[in-house]
């Protein structure tokens, strides 16, 4: 038990019931306030609320029933051996080459012979992404104790039809790879209902998986104004302003659920069931106490909520400042809210590097259309509006006009990323998170 702990419990029990009591009923009514607010402002605060906000699709037209499929189907043909592993990119453990190096023969041979595996559950894979509706089987009553099997199975097809861009890339067929991103980005979609902070951070790693191929199909492929037109609209479509809210406003009614059914229920706090190690003389500390600590987290939730509903670097920038007051502004003693609240100020700039990468991987396409259309690359990204962009989007972390390099080996359109400086467009750093995020162009040595 730390010495701190020990204190409080004795003030605690130091304290005069009519002292207790008066702290129990200020709590309680500010906690009703708190949350009358919250529902004033149109938001959900319980979780069969929260559920209502992702209603069922219409018969005949959830994604969901194909998606299942396809991870069946996966998960029939399991893991492939060792010695495939080792030469699969992606969803082994081999390493693609760079956009401008071709495949080692041995690892396209691996790759195609996945593929022949999994064919049947890419086919449902297309099947899926051609519905707009789709809700998994979530069960809202379970709260944190939430199943959500289809999340990891997400990712490996995400991997698959990721493999298939590859494949169709190092082939030439540049439409059937337009194909693959446009269905391997629609998958991403999928997930855009689930207000559940995890969705969201599976959505962008779906998504960071689709565009990480856009830049090879767009470096060896040379594609067609046709098939850049198609993977623009879909990373237009993945682009979705509204993603950090909604798992913001989510994880809110999941925090209030977890204090209600773990922490505020009488006796003991089911504080095990949280994931927390709470030492035993919690069990003897007020409500009073837990009320308050809840308070603290639903300050923070809700300031994260507003945050994510400014746009542009406005938000990112209130969504900075609102994890820098976790220190200041909640007690050390209040350790739930101390535990739950940190990792959570981590997603408004995954939001933001999630919008990063989609803007300009879309921008980059659009310079090679302009390319296409006059023989060369664009002098700056302003002379693609509005002939190739209705506008020029800006810099989601600094408002600014998204920067842009030419060089002999092709062009780069990157955002300067959450430390805000122009790192001169660099995007991939050994063994580090780039401090640049965007979508080069590398002309290969050799074209089809």
């Amino acid at each position: 038990m730390s010495v701190p702990l020990q204190i409080l419990l004795m003030a605690f029990l130091n304290l005069p019931f009519d002292l207790m009591r008066t702290w129990d009923g200020a709590a309680t009514a500010r906690l009703a306030e708190v949350l009358k607010g919250i529902r004033e402002a149109g938001d959900p605060v319980t979780l069969a609320e929260l559920a209502r906000l992702h209603p069922d699709p219409p018969p005949g037209r959830n994604a969901a029933t194909f998606y299942k499929a396809a991870f069946e189907k996966m998960e029939a043909r399991g893991e492939p051996p060792e010695n495939v592993q080792r030469l699969l990119p992606l969803v082994g453990t081999a390493t693609l080459p760079e956009p401008d190096q071709d495949l080692p023969p041995a690892m396209l041979r691996a790759i195609r012979s996945y593929l022949a595996d999994n064919a049947e559950a890419i086919e449902l894979l297309r099947k899926a992404a051609a519905l707009d509706d789709c809700k998994f089987d979530l069960d809202f009553t379970k709260g944190i104790a939430m199943e959500l099997p289809h999340l990891a199975k997400g990712r490996q097809a995400a991997r698959l039809l990721a493999l298939e861009v590859v494949e169709r890339t190092e082939s030439g067929k540049a439409d059937g790879a337009a194909e693959s991103l446009a269905t391997c980005l629609r998958g991403g979609l999928a997930l855009r209902r689930e207000p559940i902070l995890i969705s969201a951070l599976v959505r962008i790693a779906w998504d960071a998986m689709a565009v990480g191929q856009v830049e090879r199909w767009a470096s060896r492929c040379r594609p067609s104004t046709a098939a850049l037109e198609r993977v623009e609209a879909a990373l237009a479509a993945a682009a979705d302003p509204r993603l950090v809210e909604r798992a913001m406003v989510g994880e809110r009614c999941f925090g209030i659920h977890a204090y209600e059914t773990f922490v505020l229920k009488p006796g003991q706090p089911g504080l095990g069931d949280l994931g927390v190690a709470a030492p035993p003389v919690v069990g003897l500390m007020p409500q009073a106490y837990f009320k308050t600590d809840m308070l603290y987290y639903l300050g923070i939730m809700n300031e994260h909520v507003a945050a994510a509903r400014k746009p542009g670097p406005k938000g990112f920038e209130a969504g900075e400042r609102v994890g820098a007051k976790l220190d200041k502004n909640i007690p050390a003693c209040f350790f739930v809210s101390r535990m739950i609240l940190p990792a959570i100020g981590r997603v408004s700039a995954e939001g933001r590097k999630h919008e990063a990468r989609l803007t300009t991987a879309r921008v980059a396409l659009a310079a090679l259309r302009y390319k296409n259309k006059h023989g060369r690359l664009p002098e700056n990204l302003q002379a693609l509006a509005p002939d190739f962009l209705t506008a020029l989007p800006p810099d989601p972390f600094d408002g600014k006009p998204l920067r842009y390099r030419k060089d002999g080996a092709g062009f780069i359109v990157y955002s300067v990323g959450d430390n805000r400086q122009d790192d001169g467009g660099l995007t991939v750093k050994p063994n580090a998170q780039p401090p640049d995020i965007g979508l080069r162009v590398r002309w290969p040595r050799t074209q089809f």
